[in-house]
């Protein structure tokens, strides 16, 4: 779908040429990005290398049953206190038809720092009339600008069994070191969830996306999660939605096969799709949008599906042309050196 997500686009936003311009072309002030000293990303089981300069965004993130959510406003012990206690009194406050209040329950949650408690855990109906579900909301106070919310639910058959995973996950959950974690298990932002794959915990996962200072509407995504069902195999999937363009599309847009073959990175069995695209009896720039997929086990939750997606002209406005500010050489360039660089973390290898 993305790929034919980006040919229609293409044929509805009016494009910028140039008649001297090809894939050699590179915006004006456009500099190579500095490789040297790169970062390392860990996200999930998997982990991967990006220049030093890449500002990189974090989805929500959902383990276990629980969506993971950072307020960085709580600076204080004092303040995490007084956001729990203010949900309290207001869930007590609102009535329910039957039931008095919205509130179920309140206890404090299994983790302590100094001898204090810093978890939270509150079982509440989300609307007045509701009589078969809860929502269950567990709140870590780990330190300044550090607290996590986590947020699931239940229907009444399901609340103790629900609780139980909710308190799992709180007492799983920790500061990220800055060392690098020995111990199995999942990262996300400044947090590492222990897990040492014996359960075969649900991953239901998120996704980040990179973007690059130095390349203006360059892009990378890669979404991480349990594998599903209706996943199909990358080059399967990308040869049906080129086939399935309009004919009106197909005329008008040019598609260059740049890569479309297995592919597999650091023990990673994937498929890899890459394309250039651009506008018959034009010049232009053009633009390159490439995949690659890993798609994982349906049996084993902690052998997870992996996406990679690449964009070297992301439409972040409806006037901007299609075309890459930057060389296809140095696009791929990027694109190959993050690329070739995921792979499993090392405390999540299978011999461990």
């Amino acid at each position: 779908m993305k790929l034919f997500k980006s040919v229609v686009l293409c044929l509805f936003t009016t494009l910028s040429f140039s008649a001297c311009s090809n894939v050699d072309k590179q915006k004006e002030g456009i500099n190579v990005i500095d490789f040297k000293n790169p970062k390392k990303v860990c996200f999930g089981r998997i982990e991967m290398t990006v220049p030093k300069e890449t500002e990189v965004e974090y989805s929500n993130f959902n383990y276990n049953g629980s969506d993971l959510e950072v307020d960085e406003s709580i600076k204080t012990y004092e303040a995490y206190q007084k956001l729990v206690n203010n949900k309290i009194q207001s869930l007590k406050s609102e009535p329910h038809e039957t039931e008095g209040t919205l509130l179920k329950s309140e206890m404090n949650g299994p983790v302590q720092q100094q001898g204090r408690s810093v978890s939270h855990i509150i079982v509440y109906r989300p609307t007045e009339y509701t009589k078969s579900a809860f929502e269950i909301y567990g709140y870590l106070y780990l330190r300044s600008g550090k607290m996590l919310i986590l947020k699931s639910g239940a229907d009444n058959d399901r609340l103790d069994s629900a609780m139980t995973r909710m308190i799992h996950n709180i007492k799983s959950i920790k500061i990220r070191s800055d060392k690098g974690e020995e111990q199995a298990g999942l990262c996300w932002k400044d947090f590492f969830i222990l897990d040492d794959m014996s359960k075969n915990i649900p991953f239901t996962g998120g996704y980040l996306h990179f973007s690059f200072p130095s390349y203006p509407r360059v892009r990378i995504d890669i979404s991480h999660r349990v594998r599903l069902e209706s996943d199909v195999p990358l080059i399967k999937l990308m040869r049906k939605n080129k086939n399935d363009l309009p004919e009106i599309v197909k005329a008008r847009m040019k598609i260059e096969n740049l890569r479309e073959h297995k592919k597999v990175i650091n023990g990673l069995a994937g498929e890899e799709v890459l394309n250039h695209m651009s506008q018959r009896g034009y010049f232009e720039r053009g633009f390159e949008d490439g995949a690659w997929q890993y798609l994982g086990d349906l049996n084993n939750d902690n052998d997870p599906y992996i996406k990679f997606d690449f964009e070297s002209a992301e439409l972040v406005h409806d006037d901007e042309p299609l075309t890459s500010t930057v060389s296809q050489k140095n696009a791929l360039q990027l694109y190959d050196f993050i690329l070739n660089s995921v792979q499993t973390s090392p405390n999540n290898k299978k011999e461990k």
